[in-house]
């Protein structure tokens, strides 16, 4: 099996945002509330925005402007983005809390280059995009991978980390017929590559939220610093439609699929969950599927009335719905 080279059994995870207000304290609740729900490999909690905590070092280090949650700079400066060493408070928060807990696995998700990228604008804003340093590849390929890279060099240190590269803006990139601003499939891979070596022998993935077209999940597929692929199938139902056994197979990758809504306030039951997750594995392979989790992280449910508590509950009943997937696969062994 694909994921038996990290997991013994099937494991419940989160992709990690929360919709609590940072500070060290509310930090602090929130993976120990992780580890009470059960998780397998409860995450390193977001409690900012996943953008601009990463690209917020880039400021401290004057490679980039901050202006709220706008980031601007020179094209000259932010070419020295990968001689910065990140330096997260989560990263040194969450090492203690684990080694107390007896927390033996974390999710360390880390925003990815293309993403970074696509927020930061070195020319006119009102150009949208195509003003973002996204539009210019060998920023994203150099000076941003090699960024992301130091960030992950921080993360291994954890325990029993998995290393997950949080890449939503791929999703619109890389389309089903036409990539953007000319980005070829090498380019893609080349960023992985030289943002996941750090981790090399560590459980390596990376998260594409939304719909996922068959080319891109193709592409991530044939990376050889992936080990598993994490996307969303409680709201895009359309994401099963493609031919995941097929692709992992032969890219020998496994499919971690997000079972609720992360949108939704709703509390799903743990039945619906694995129910979900129970035609996921029929359809794709019981070999090919693990790392359960929600479809993305909370962090939109912010200012909805007790989201957190319903985060919470959700997860829960994530954490039930794969014991039961374990008592199944132990019973039909």
């Amino acid at each position: 099996m694909a994921w038996e080279r990290f997991f013994d059994r099937y494991v419940s995870s989160h992709v990690g945002s929360l919709p609590l207000e940072y500070s060290p304290e509310s930090f602090e609740r929130a993976f120990r509330d992780l580890a009470a729900a059960g998780l397998d490999v409860p995450p390193v909690p977001q409690l900012r925005d996943f953008i601009s905590m990463y690209l917020q070092p880039l400021a401290d280090a004057g490679v980039v402007e901050a202006s709220g949650t706008v980031f601007k700079a020179r094209r000259e400066d932010l070419e020295e983005a990968a001689e910065v060493r990140p330096k997260l408070p989560e990263l040194e928060m969450v090492s203690k809390l684990a080694r107390e807990l007896g927390v033996k696995r974390l999710r360390v998700p880390i925003t990815g280059a293309f993403t970074l990228a696509s927020r930061v604008y070195v020319g006119d804003p009102s150009r949208g995009m195509r003003s973002t340093a996204l539009a210019e590849k060998e920023l994203v390929a150099d000076a941003l991978a090699g960024y992301v890279a130091n960030a992950v060099r921080a993360a291994v240190e954890l325990p029993g980390a998995a290393i997950v590269v949080d890449e939503p803006v791929l999703g619109t990139v890389v389309g089903g017929k036409v990539t953007l601003f000319g980005y070829r499939d090498e380019d893609v891979l080349e960023a992985y590559a030289r943002e996941l070596k750090p981790a090399a022998g560590l459980p390596r993935g990376t998260h594409v939220c939304g719909q996922v077209n068959e080319r891109l999940a193709s592409l991530l597929a044939e990376s050889e610093s992936l080990d598993f692929l994490n996307h969303e199938f409680h709201d895009t139902p359309a994401n099963l439609s493609i031919p995941w056994r097929r692709i992992l197979e032969r890219g020998d990758k496994f499919l971690s699929p997000g079972v609720f809504s992360t949108k939704r306030a709703e509390v799903e039951s743990f039945e619906e969950m694995l129910d979900l997750a129970s035609r996921i594995l029929e359809v794709v392979g019981h070999e090919r599927v693990n790392l359960f989790s929600g479809d993305c992280g909370f962090g939109g449910l912010k200012g909805v009335p007790d989201a957190y508590e319903v985060a919470l509950a959700k997860l829960r009943n994530l954490a039930r719905a794969v014991s039961i997937l374990n008592e199944r696969a132990l019973g039909k062994g």
